[in-house]
């Protein structure tokens, strides 16, 4: 029996990749235009070389911007549509930091518009419109802290904070030049550099980074049922879910034979619904309970659409819980976690009958 022929949705990961260098663009077009604005130039770097650089790169975010939001309205995990990506605050998915995307999406856009008819609009519209990206930037931050799915990912965190450091240096810099005309006005600038960065810094931890942020957040209730639950706290399309209860100890890594059985069911929608329930020849970690869902092919499979991913004991089998990773064949990689913050890597190789008996391995690495 062939439980896939497709692990998750490649739309997926596109938008969560054009998310990341959309918000990289950003940060070196807004680095460039405050070079501009202070009049940066050498002798290697004259002043219509920087305009060039801030023009091309602000060009390429529009470019990112816009397979961002078309593969964040073609992948129906989230169930975006394009109104959600253009009118601020009315989608059902994560509506306020959803709404927040859009909305910087908006000023994006408005920017670019004006620029290409900037003659007849005048400079001095134009320039007031172009001030607009100093708010963009900030409302793009917040965006990617609320919605990214990678949220608890080092890489992500790290990616953030480089381009909100880079944004404070390029101020800074710029608020030294001239100094002290108009202090009051470099004061207040000066001290919103250091306020707004801290403020995030304070929230983080009992928003995107706390439990159960992916429900806090405004996730619907259907798509937390894909990812492992209500209480995932990682993001929908994360991989990892929240347990209803904490590990009294770590499990360790260990390797143990698996046992159990595979049915198979339709649901709404024409859809088929892959039930495995194994026994685990571990007394850490007895239970192993797989879903799949997604759309019965050719060859007797199933197109994983979403799925969910639990282990634990006999008394509370979901201990962790999460989602399904990786896909291919009878070869499957499950993500769970813990309410105790206990991340596991689940690698299950399954030989299945006809009956629907199942028996494998299963390899378990903690992650976290």
């Amino acid at each position: 029996m062939v439980l896939a022929a497709a692990g998750p949705s490649s739309l997926w990961y596109l938008t969560r990749a054009t998310g990341a260098v959309t918000l990289v663009l950003l940060t070196g077009s807004v680095v460039l235009g405050i070079a501009n604005i202070g009049r940066v130039q050498s002798a290697r770097w004259p002043r219509f070389v920087i305009e060039g650089v801030h023009r091309n790169v602000s060009l390429l975010a529009i470019a990112v911007l816009v397979v961002h939001i078309a593969t964040s309205v073609l992948d129906p995990f989230a169930g975006i549509h394009l109104i959600d990506a253009v009118v601020p605050f009315v989608g059902a998915y994560r509506p306020l930091w959803l709404g927040l995307g859009a909305f910087a999406s908006d000023l994006l856009l408005a920017i670019a518009i004006t620029s290409l008819v900037r003659r007849r609009l005048g400079h001095a519209v134009w320039r007031a419109t172009h001030w607009l990206a100093y708010l963009c930037w900030p409302v793009a931050v917040l965006h990617t802290a609320g919605t990214g799915s990678d949220v608890k990912q080092l890489w992500l965190q790290a990616l953030t904070a480089a381009c909100i450091v880079a944004v404070i240096v390029a101020v800074w810099a710029r608020l030294g030049i001239g100094w002290p005309a108009r202090r009051g006005v470099r004061g207040t600038a000066f001290a919103a550099s250091v306020a707004l960065p801290a403020a995030l810094i304070v929230w983080l931890p009992s928003g995107p980074l706390g439990t159960g942020w992916a429900k806090r957040a405004g996730t619907p209730a259907s798509v937390l049922s894909q990812t492992g639950g209500s209480s995932t706290s990682s993001g929908a399309g994360s991989g990892a879910g929240s347990g209803t209860g904490g590990a009294a100890s770590p499990v360790s890594a260990f390797d143990a034979a698996v046992s159990g059985t595979v049915r198979q069911s339709e649901t709404t929608g024409g859809l088929v619904s892959v039930n495995i329930a194994l026994t685990v020849a571990n007394a850490e970690l007895p239970t192993v309970t797989l879903v799949i869902i997604g759309e019965q092919n050719g060859g007797g499979g199933v197109a994983m659409t979403s799925s969910s991913a639990s282990a634990g004991t006999v008394a509370d089998p979901q201990l962790f819980t999460g989602a399904i990773t990786s896909l291919e064949g009878t070869a499957i990689t499950a993500r769970v976690s813990s309410t105790g913050g206990q991340v596991l890597e689940l690698a299950i190789s399954l030989q299945i009958s006809t009956a629907g008996a199942a028996s494998g391995t299963v390899r378990v690495t903690p992650t976290q």
